[in-house]
């Protein structure tokens, strides 16, 4: 099955970063033996090491996050695992909406897809939302649009009995919210 455009557009991206990430390592290991200069870029990364926290030197090629180092490293390692996947053996049931790098390019293409299956322009096309019970958190691939996950309220939750938002529990800033299936459909429909 050949890969489409948006998965070769993030491995782009993720392998930009990935050089950069080892590139930094392997001189860290050289500068320590002494045979490399610890210029700044490489301070940078050897300080983010010492202190768990990202440096900039990878922010620049990198996904946005504020996570601390190891987290971010687990975060890295879960994306790659994902599209690694994907390339491997097609396309997801659903889809780790937070793992892309430039997500409008996914949205689009879907959108793109189902405007061709059906002869509309994509500027006549919007969003519709159904979020999904928790309980079927492996939702089979729909006929149109996709199954997301990975997205979080801020201040809010979603009430998974009544099928609303309501206010976060004490002392929750995040919550979750349940796979959704976004389907495409006309604006005046």
């Amino acid at each position: 099955m050949p890969r489409n455009t948006v998965v070769n557009q993030e491995a782009l991206r993720f392998n930009k970063l990935l050089i950069r990430v080892r590139a930094s390592l392997v001189d860290i290991g050289k500068a320590v033996k002494g045979l490399v200069i610890m210029g700044p870029d490489l301070e940078d990364v050897a300080n983010g090491i010492l202190l768990n926290k990202q440096p900039d030197f990878w922010k620049k090629v990198s996904y946005p996050s504020l996570k601390p180092m190891s987290s971010y490293v687990a975060d890295l390692v879960a994306r790659m695992n994902f599209f690694t996947d994907w390339m491997d053996n097609g396309h997801p049931a659903n889809y780790w909406l937070s793992g892309f790098f430039f997500t409008q390019s996914f949205l689009t293409g879907q959108l793109q897809n189902f405007a061709r299956k059906n002869n509309l322009p994509i500027d006549t096309l919007i969003w519709t939302f159904d979020i999904l019970k928790k309980e079927n958190n492996h939702p089979p691939k729909p006929e149109d649009g996709c199954v997301v996950y990975g997205l979080f309220m801020d201040g809010a939750r979603w009430d998974n009995d009544h099928q609303v938002i309501q206010d976060s529990l004490p002392k929750v800033l995040f919550s979750e919210i349940p796979h959704m299936h976004w389907k495409p459909c006309e604006k005046d429909k």
